[in-house]
């Protein structure tokens, strides 16, 4: 299944968000429930009417801008739920509305299994957090958020992503910590790092959030005691040669094909089947400097 734009709107401004201002301008009406039921149910009788992951079959991502903020959001959820029954659901969210516990116990009822809440954390504190997100007060709701739901949703599978950038890149293992001592029971919810994308938002404010593999490398070298203590780990956009040996298990590859390209030093790569090779806008910003072949 597809990633599927719920809503347009959100209530935060990443620096480093992946689509473009005039994403939000667009008219929200086609965003309704009526628009996406009628969009849906078209994909099901053969229609390719969405883009990204259009040919995938196991799951179904609902995005934004910040799904939670849909005037229909819980029709939206329970429409889902009832018409795909068996396919895992992920909500991507800034996890803010959660903060409200009506709001996240309506959602825990509506969120049948197997669904999942993938929800950002972009620092250790509202410092980092709220200069990534563009608003203050951001991380405190965020993080309200994730404890509602934790209490509220026991069947529900939480993930917090970590996007790496020029901004949290040093903060990131006390992003880490901070997660472990907040949360210590690590069996309750998964943790995904991802390289950021390099579009929308990202590609704009590129002075401000470029990073290259080495520096992101560095930081999983520097947090790797934090991260031997997670139970459920994630890597997402990294190539297997650019991060340390004991992390490449960890990786996985999340982009279509179509995003992803192998530079000629890949084709002598042992481990290239298992590996996401490098972002098509990375390797244009970037090059394929420091990429080398496994065994």
């Amino acid at each position: 299944m597809p990633d599927i734009a719920a809503w347009n709107k959100c209530d935060n401004r990443c620096v480093m968000c992946t689509n473009a201002p005039s994403f939000a301008l667009q008219d929200s009406g086609q965003y309704r429930l009526k628009g996406q039921i009628g969009k849906l149910e078209r994909y099901l009788r053969g229609a390719r009417v969405y883009g990204k992951n259009a040919d995938k079959s196991d799951y179904v991502s609902l995005t934004g801008g910040e799904p939670t903020l849909h005037p229909e959001f819980f029709q939206l959820v329970s429409y889902f739920r009832r018409r795909l029954p068996g396919t895992p659901i992920t909500l991507l969210s800034n996890g803010r509305r959660f903060a409200d516990r009506k709001f996240a116990a309506r959602f825990a009822a509506a969120a049948r299994p197997p669904f999942a809440a993938a929800i950002a954390l972009h620092g250790p504190g509202p410092r980092v957090h709220d200069a990534v997100a563009g608003v203050r007060g951001a991380f405190s709701q965020t993080v309200r958020g994730l404890r509602n739901l934790l209490r509220l949703a026991p069947e529900l599978r939480l993930d917090v992503r970590v996007i790496l950038h020029k901004k949290t890149v040093a903060a990131f293992p006390r992003t880490l910590a901070f997660l472990l001592k907040e949360f210590p029971d690590t069996s309750r919810y998964a943790v995904a790092v991802i390289h950021y994308e390099i579009e929308g938002m990202s590609e704009t404010n590129h002075r401000e959030v470029g990073l290259e593999f080495p520096a992101s490398a560095a930081a999983l070298r520097k947090a790797l005691p934090q991260i031997r203590r997670f139970r459920n780990f994630s890597l997402y956009h990294f190539p297997l040669c650019r991060v340390p040996a004991e992390l490449r298990p960890f990786c996985r590859v999340t982009l279509p094909r179509e995003e992803r390209v192998y530079p000629p030093v890949c084709r002598r790569c042992g481990a290239r089947k298992d590996c996401v090779g490098l972002m098509r806008e990375y390797a244009r910003k970037f090059g394929a400097a420091g990429l080398r072949a496994l065994p």
